[in-house]
């Protein structure tokens, strides 16, 4: 595995700047319809074109790259959508993990999970959600529901904006993260619709089954397709690059509105990543671990 993303670093911005792809990645390649065990490097792409000779031949994916081969996954446009008109869009008293929340200005995604620094309790969602892409501010109001569905100042204040990590429009990101502070721990509790209350984190393994509890899809199941992924998002117009990815390539597993879900592992209730995007096809999560050191908080 080590080997096969040191090849896909080397070869990713020639990947990259290639039409119509949207991301690299590791993972078992696909034939006929039918997982492999074969390791890959993964080329995520917005649609497949067929046939072969329908493609630029500078746009085509080499079938290997240093001796590894390449497996192309459509994943479709992959965007930070809006909210759905469907789902968990109600007032929660207290407010668990997979209902709806969101910064004053923003529109409405999910409640991550509770989080804490030292004896502090934080919700855990995404930066778009909970401080509108770099607009908020400390102390903002944060309410559940969301203002997409019908949140209001201030009966509908929950929590106020405490940290998120900016989002570079012209750079690389790790994460789209935030913590809010609830205005008292009896407004929130530390469970998951459908889920329960997370029992711990864990490192997300390619081909692990995974689940999310989120305001627009409720509970869903799926896989952990890609690792180690390089994926262009779209923020409205502008393209935004994230590295150190992990990709479930399953139709459904989220939409609009389900941003800031936390991924866990069905069985154990360990929380695996945070998730920030996706299509109709495809979704793309964080590694918790990841955003758990930035932001300087535990589970």
């Amino acid at each position: 595995m080590t080997e096969l993303v040191e090849i896909k670093q080397r070869a990713e911005r020639e990947l990259l700047a290639k039409g119509n792809v949207r991301g690299v990645g590791v993972g078992y390649k696909t034939v006929g319809g039918r997982v492999t065990d074969e390791l890959a490097i993964v080329v995520l792409v917005t649609r497949k074109i067929r046939p072969l000779e329908d493609i630029h031949p500078k746009d085509r994916v080499p079938p290997e790259i240093e001796g590894a081969r390449t497996d192309v996954v459509e994943v479709g446009l992959v965007r930070v959508p809006p909210p759905g008109d469907v789902g968990r869009r109600g007032r929660m008293r207290p407010a668990p993990g997979g209902c709806s929340i969101g910064h004053v200005r923003a529109t409405a995604g999910t409640l991550g999970c509770l989080v804490r620094r030292e004896k502090e309790r934080f919700i855990l969602s995404n930066n778009h959600v909970l401080a509108a892409t770099n607009l908020g501010a400390k102390g903002d109001y944060i309410l559940q529901p969301g203002p997409a569905d019908g949140g209001r100042v201030p009966e509908d204040g929950i929590a106020e904006l405490s940290d998120y990590v900016r989002i570079d429009f012209g750079g690389e990101n790790r994460m789209d993260a935030a913590l809010a502070r609830p205005f008292s721990l009896e407004l929130v509790t530390a469970e998951i619709l459908e889920v329960g209350e997370p029992t711990g984190i864990a490192e997300p393994e390619l081909g692990a089954e995974v689940a999310k509890s989120g305001r627009t899809t409720g509970l869903t199941r799926g896989t952990v397709d890609v690792v180690a992924a390089t994926v262009d998002v779209l923020y409205g117009l502008e393209r935004v690059r994230f590295v150190d990815q992990c990709v479930v390539a399953v139709p459904g597993f989220s939409a609009g509105g389900d941003s800031g879900s936390v991924v866990l592992l069905p069985e154990s209730k360990r929380a695996v990543g945070l998730l920030f995007a996706g299509s109709e096809m495809s979704t793309i999560f964080t590694p918790l671990g990841t955003v758990l050191e930035e932001l300087r908080v535990e589970l």
